[in-house]
């Protein structure tokens, strides 16, 4: 080789190893920001509809393939996952009573929107029902029948050994549309089986594994007081003290694990007075995967309820094993469609037994306390020629207007030039400079002034200097995330007192903070 040739030989592989050096600086940082922005999106949020009439699809089961563990979307048909099960490629399973079972990959979901999930109805109206029992020839069976039948099988098709659930609880108050006091947990409850009385039974206990009082959203103490018939009440309803804390009123709403027990009005002792009490009527088909299930809507007779309110629900029974999948209940005045109380529950199997999938238990409350928002100080600062006023609960700001503000010094007017939130419980109210009279000083007491506000609401929907009455809805809600089958209850946990509030609570450590999270709500709501 020729000293050129050699000279041009270096020259290009010089100019390569600087080329492959950029490609690899390039991939490093092009890997480097891929890796920063997917550590960057915590969750993935999804909401479920409906194909044909684009309603949510409430309290749909999604489970993981990988590991089986999953959610339950919420009523407005919200859920979110934690980022790692796309980062791993994991595949959703969403499954729901009258829908198909949708199949979604985890990398296909958007990171910083909501994903919408559609999934397709798959109901079928029936005529007249016939329906095959493990045991017996077909026979036709009415409504009536089915439900006897799935209440003579609860012994047969849930566990009466030791198990444990963990799950997503949270409780709550609504008003106007927004959540109120939110506080969240992951939950883990210990049951001995069916013939125990979830209550009594001293085996049956939860521990709090993970607690939070969500600050995200409004908090109001005055939504919290007890009720007392007078200042928080229920209409014409009265409470019982059988349900203990908030997880135990829960509890005992459930009248299919309670079902030789008292659970609510109506209802009562399940087993022995639930078709006594009812009368049923439409019956269809729907599915569950590919398993058939029976709709049937019920009502409570009108002796019982009287001509002022109502009670109705639908009961899901299975096909092949009389299993019961699915309570709705609701409790209505004749003349009101948001109903006093509602319980909602599904069940779902694992092996050869139903396990609680969700409970949810609302009822509408009024509070009419002695408590009124008003003006809790105020004072002027005379170099930026403004009021600060503090209010004694927080505000709706939207309410905030400079013109529901009137300021008087010495029976002359001052002119407001504006008015600005400062914090969640303060307003500043700045005057305009020529309407301030020269005699004004940092001297001038508070008690030369005189006020008037109107107009201003607080979180709570009260207005200034009045107190009425709110009408709000308090929800419970468990959503299992995980079912151990014949899991024993460890001796090391502390548990929850049954009969103490769940804030008072001692806290586990999870041994894996990534098995279970929590569903928090999005802020928006359609109640």
């Amino acid at each position: 080789m020729t000293k050129t040739k050699m000279v041009w030989f270096f020259i290009e592989i010089y100019k390569l190893m600087n080329l492959i050096k950029k490609f690899a600086i390039v991939s490093v940082f092009l890997f480097a920001s891929s890796l920063c922005y997917s550590q960057g999106v915590e969750e993935i949020f999804c909401k479920l509809v409906e194909t044909e009439t684009n309603y949510t699809v409430p309290y749909a089961t999604i489970q993981f393939k990988s590991s089986g563990k999953g959610i339950v979307a919420n009523v407005d048909g919200d859920f979110r996952i934690p980022y790692r099960y796309k980062a791993i490629k994991d595949t959703l399973i969403i499954s729901c009573l009258g829908y198909e079972t949708k199949i979604i990959e985890a990398t296909s979901l958007k990171d910083k929107s909501v994903n919408t999930i559609y999934l397709n109805p798959k109901i079928e109206a029936l005529g007249q029902v016939v329906v095959q029992g493990k045991k017996t020839s077909s026979s036709d069976l009415d409504a009536y029948t089915l439900v006897k039948k799935a209440i003579a099988s609860i012994t047969l098709n849930y566990p009466t050994k030791p198990y444990s659930s963990v799950g997503y609880y949270r409780d709550y108050q609504i008003v106007r549309g927004d959540y109120y006091n939110l506080n969240e947990a992951i939950i883990e409850s210990y049951d001995a089986g069916f013939q125990t009385d979830i209550m009594m039974n001293a085996y049956n206990e939860s521990a709090i594994l993970s607690y939070k009082e969500n600050k995200e959203f409004s908090r109001d103490s005055s939504l919290l007081i007890a009720y007392d018939g007078d200042s928080k009440y229920i209409k014409n309803t009265t409470l019982s003290g059988q349900g203990g804390n908030e997880l135990g009123i829960l509890n005992v709403h459930n009248p299919i694990r309670n079902f030789e027990h008292l659970s609510f009005s109506f209802v009562y002792v399940f087993k022995r007075k639930f078709l006594e009490n009812h009368e049923f009527e439409t019956l269809r088909k729907v599915y569950l995967n590919d398993d058939i299930i029976y709709e049937i809507s019920f009502k409570a007779k009108s002796g019982l309820v009287g001509s002022g309110h109502k009670a109705i629900g639908k009961i899901f029974i299975a096909k092949d094993n009389f299993a019961i999948h699915k309570l709705e209940y609701r409790v209505l005045e004749t003349n009101n469609v948001n109903p006093l109380f509602e319980v909602v529950i599904e069940y779902k199997p694992k092996g050869d037994f139903m396990y609680l999938n969700y409970i949810t238990f609302n009822n509408r409350f009024i509070v009419s306390n002695k408590f009124v928002f008003d003006v809790q100080s105020i004072d002027f600062n005379i170099y930026e020629q403004a009021f600060y006023m503090k209010f004694n609960n927080k505000l709706d700001t939207t309410t905030v207007d400079r013109k529901d503000f009137r300021f008087k010094y010495q029976k002359r007017k001052l002119l407001v030039k504006k008015a600005e939130i400062v914090d969640q419980q303060t307003v500043k109210i700045t005057i305009a400079d020529w309407s301030l009279p020269e005699t004004i000083d940092e001297n001038t007491n508070m008690s030369e002034f005189d006020y008037r506000v109107k107009n201003i609401y607080d979180v709570a929907n009260r207005r200034i200097l009045k107190s009425p009455k709110i009408e709000a809805y308090q929800f419970r809600e468990f959503f299992a995330q995980d079912v151990f089958e014949n899991k024993i209850k460890p001796k090391n946990l502390k548990f929850i007192m049954k009969y103490k509030p769940l804030s008072e609570a001692e806290v586990n450590s999870l041994q894996s903070n990534d098995d279970y999270w929590m569903n928090t709500p999005l802020k928006n709501t359609n109640n």
